[in-house]
């Protein structure tokens, strides 16, 4: 996770809103600085990292509204959106690998237990008839194949192209919002209702 980046030339003794102001506009700098490398939807980390990023930038713009006289309601709606949307991705890029390591697991499970019983009959065999070969082992697998077809396999691959999906979908939706706040010139829009043009 991304570290927030150190706030300049607060101080102590001077006012909430001089202070927040400083606070708040390097907190909206870290989640636009992200900009260009969320536009790529392979990049799992930053786009976590700008979710951490709105998430600060939210929780700071609720405890400092009070100091400010415009109502900063709306643009912590389109922040909260962005969080929202940016924590389900995140969900989906957890729960896939995960999803894929069970089934190598599974598949690991099934491969030592097959191995195990073709070698026990090997050796039974071996008794009679000599010892069992590589295609002995193929052969049993097709058939233990046909065998898993009811397994929890298919749940889980239903479940990993569906998670899939929705992780499209979402990041569709991010990028189109982002977008828009873009095209709205939702920073300068909230930096001018923050008065941090005027001087943080």
């Amino acid at each position: 996770m991304a570290r927030p980046h150190p706030v300049a030339g607060l101080d102590a003794d001077a006012r909430l809103r001089p202070n927040a102001r400083r606070i708040l506009a390097v907190r909206i700098g870290e989640v636009y600085g992200y900009d260009g490398r969320v536009a790529d939807p392979a990049n799992v980390k930053d786009l976590h990292d700008m979710r951490i990023a709105c998430k600060r930038l939210r929780y700071l713009l609720e405890i400092f509204g009070l100091a400010f006289d415009d109502d900063l309601g709306p643009f912590l709606d389109d922040i909260r959106l962005l969080q929202d949307l940016l924590g389900d991705i995140h969900d989906c890029d957890v729960q896939i690998p995960r999803l894929e390591e069970h089934l190598a697991w599974l598949d690991d499970r099934e491969s030592g237990a097959a191995r195990r019983l073709v070698g026990e009959a090997s050796v039974r065999r071996r008794r009679r008839e000599g010892p069992a070969s590589e295609a002995a082992f193929r052969a049993f697998r097709r058939e233990l194949e046909v065998g898993r077809r009811a397994d929890e396999r298919l749940g889980v691959h239903a479940l990993i192209g569906r998670r899939r999906r929705e992780r499209e979908d979402l990041y569709a939706r991010f990028l189109d919002e982002w977008r828009r706040l873009k095209a709205e010139r939702f920073r300068s829009r909230l930096e001018g209702a923050l008065g941090i043009d005027a001087g943080a």
